[in-house]
């Protein structure tokens, strides 16, 4: 019989929390489109044959498609995965999302978490119950073995995304297809582990980067916009962030962070009027770094005072920002730039 999360239960070893996706979607003829609909209970009773569902604890955060995550779905979810790792009697949790946004609540938690030994799987589904090829069973039934796994206490701690039989590092995870069974990749970087019935083949070690203190109010936690490098920019591209008064913006830049001359004049400005820019690249691999001199040159963007966010993607750098910049327990505001990479360079 599956348990209930309370408070009064205590003797949880694996915590399950649902947020929706489309692993609980059906049809609904009224809106002519899939919608979330499918309980947590229902859900988690389905693989009753897979696991033992007695070492189960469910929570039912929500029931949304992943599009509309938000902050306060992030500063909420995080403030509940670090509440039940701090018990003691729970060993993992396995949060089930859609995948839209999978990959940006991958990276928050892994960010803004402290899990030294425990894991945090993340899981979802590419089809909805009703399809012959539904994959939400499998998926769900992989996460809980991963957390279940002893070896995931040397492996696998901390988060990961447990999807087609794979085991994805939220810092190289990528979903690169819209509608495939198996939508993300780590690209050269390669999975953490590879699911085999009940054994994991685990073939690299996860890389961990400085956890953020999770700021006491949700206002803390910054709305950051990502801004794209265009040939076409004018250099009164960025004023309308400037006017709404945003406090950072990530900009988007060329290779190793470069712009045009339009650009840089927009940044500069931004920069002038108070606003945190930070720069990452539109490259796959590689990273920002100071090199190239001249006007929208990198080391010219340093000279002004533009965050290098060394090997962050847009959505990390988006992550890293909103957490960091009217952080209360982060009060150096000069040893903010450590924050922005996947490196642990303490």
């Amino acid at each position: 019989m599956l348990r209930r999360f309370s408070s009064q239960s205590g003797n949880a070893r694996i915590i399950v929390i649902t947020t929706g996706g489309t692993i609980v979607q059906k049809f609904d003829r009224n809106l002519g489109g899939y919608v979330p609909k499918t309980s947590g209970k229902e859900l988690i009773e389905s693989v009753g044959s897979e696991v033992n569902l007695e070492t189960i604890d469910l929570i039912e955060f929500a029931m949304i498609d992943s599009r509309a995550v938000d902050l306060e779905f992030l500063y909420n979810l995080s403030k509940l995965v670090q509440q039940k790792i701090n018990d003691e009697e729970v060993d993992g949790i396995v949060i089930v999302h859609g995948t839209d946004t999978m990959e940006i609540t991958a990276y928050f938690l892994h960010r803004s978490v402290y899990s030294p030994m425990k894991p945090i799987v993340i899981t979802g589904a590419m089809r909805v119950v009703t399809n012959s090829d539904y994959d939400g069973k499998a998926n769900i039934t992989n996460a809980i073995k991963q957390v279940s796994n002893p070896e995931s206490l040397m492996f696998g701690y901390g988060v990961s995304i447990n999807f087609a039989g794979k085991i994805h590092s939220p810092i190289n995870v990528h979903k690169e297809h819209s509608f495939a069974i198996d939508p993300f990749t780590s690209g050269s970087y390669g999975v953490i582990g590879m699911m085999h019935t009940s054994r994991i083949d685990w073939l690299n070690n996860p890389k961990k980067s400085l956890c953020i203190p999770l700021p006491d109010k949700l206002e803390s936690v910054l709305s950051v916009p990502i801004v794209y490098a265009i040939p076409g920019a004018t250099i009164d591209i960025l004023d309308g962030f400037i006017e709404k008064k945003f406090r950072a913006l990530i900009i988007v830049a060329y290779g190793s962070g470069n712009v045009n001359e339009n650009m840089y004049y927009a940044i500069k400005k931004a920069v002038e009027h108070g606003l945190k820019i930070v720069l990452v690249t539109n490259c796959k691999y590689g990273g920002v770094y100071a090199e190239y001199g001249g006007i929208g040159g990198n080391q010219s963007l340093r000279d002004i005072g533009v965050i290098m966010a060394d090997d962050l993607n847009p959505y990390q750098a988006m992550v890293v920002a909103s957490l960091v910049f009217d952080n209360e327990y982060l009060s150096n505001e000069y040893a903010l730039e450590k924050y922005f990479s996947n490196k642990i360079n303490e």
